[in-house]
């Protein structure tokens, strides 16, 4: 809540230090004709007033140039599609600054040689001069913007792998705690004499889940087929608990195995799920496990029985809106905190009450290497 006074400052800030730049670029370059002038003598009023024409004329015109690139989002794609894009608007831009200079300059500076209605090559040499200054100029904005960019992406980076490790860390201290330890050891310890070979795979099991919550601390994302074997594993051990209260459905779409998805996203969803959709019932519940192929990505859609409580009737969406958001559990705040900041928004959680069902839905996107890099 304190932070949230300071969010307009930052947009404030940036364009600042727009202007100040522009103001202090064009100055630089005007300034150097100015001493040049001065220097050789022939600094007068008028020419002072022509070179302050420039400085104007070159703000306005790379301010419409930065406007272009802004709204053609040049800024989102490669450099190599923009250069040539750069170029053509470069030469556009700079016929206007210089049909806009000459007009006021006609206009208004009556005891100097017309600009409009000078030989064609000195037309010529003034337009490229124009051309070769807004490309540079473009050419500097979008290295700033790049390098901008780059730092966000990386302070992101960081925040990911800091969020990332305390969730896994918390999830291996609920895992450890022990309630859970305590009623896995006694149904192990019940099965040593009834059922031997139960008792060795509710071993293995159990050290499964443990060892993955601390191998998975430094990754990203995990294949998916590598979470579902977590999230048996972790049914496993609470159908000793639960037995026949517990009725577990999966439905995964084949050649998903190796999709990418954030380590413990799921086997969170099933926790709660059971926690919320058995524990609570003395005929205890349905868990459903959905696991479908999407345009870009995977959908991961975990169904138990239930109701989710809220004060809003309608979609439960988990959003970025402080003002929509619903009031979910410690689990499904720090999964959503994780979706947002791996995928950027382009993530989604959501949670419905359907026909007597709490359905939770994940929309991932599919990542590229080098943001699944650990």
């Amino acid at each position: 809540m304190t932070t949230e006074p300071e969010r307009p400052t930052a947009p404030f800030r940036a364009r600042t230090a727009y202007w100040a730049t522009q103001v202090v670029g064009w100055g630089a370059f005007t300034g150097l004709f100015l001493l040049w002038n001065y220097f050789s003598g022939t600094l007068t009023a008028d020419v002072t007033e022509v070179i302050l024409l420039v400085f104007c004329v070159g703000v306005g015109i790379s301010h419409v140039f930065r406007w272009a690139i802004l709204r053609n989002r040049w800024l989102e794609r490669d450099l190599g599609t923009v250069l040539p894009r750069l170029a053509l608007y470069s030469l556009l831009l700079g016929i206007g600054a210089f049909l806009v200079l000459g007009i006021i300059h006609d206009l208004t500076f009556r005891s100097f040689r017309p600009l409009l209605t000078a030989p064609p090559m000195d037309l010529f040499a003034r337009v490229v001069n124009w051309t070769v200054l807004l490309l540079l100029w473009s050419l500097c904005y979008l290295g700033y913007a790049y390098f901008i960019r780059h730092r966000r992406e990386e302070i992101r980076n960081l925040r990911l792998e800091t969020a990332n490790r305390e969730n896994q860390l918390q999830n291996l201290r609920a895992q450890m705690n022990p309630h859970f330890m305590f009623n896995a050891l006694n149904g192990i310890r019940a099965l040593v004499d009834e059922n031997p070979d139960q008792a060795k795979r509710a071993i293995t099991q159990l050290s499964a889940i443990l060892r993955n919550a601390m191998a998975t601390v430094k990754r990203k994302v995990v294949p998916l087929g590598e979470e579902l074997d977590i999230v048996k594993a972790y049914l496993g051990l609470e159908a000793m608990r639960y037995e026949e209260r517990l009725r577990v459905h999966f439905d995964v779409e084949s050649g998903l195995d190796r999709e990418q998805v954030p380590p413990m996203l799921l086997q969170t969803l099933v926790e709660n799920a059971v926690r919320h959709g058995v524990a609570k019932f003395p005929d205890g519940g349905d868990v459903h496990i959905e696991v479908a192929k999407a345009l870009d990505g995977v959908v991961i859609t975990v169904r138990n029985s239930g109701h989710f409580e809220t004060t809003r009737p309608s979609l439960l969406a988990v959003s970025t809106d402080p003002t929509t958001r619903p009031r979910v559990g410690i689990g499904l705040r720090n999964t959503r905190k994780r979706l947002e900041m791996l995928y950027g928004g382009k993530a989604h959680l959501r949670i419905t009450n359907l026909e007597g069902m709490v359905v939770t839905t994940v929309e991932i996107p599919a990542l590229n290497r080098t943001d699944a890099t650990p």
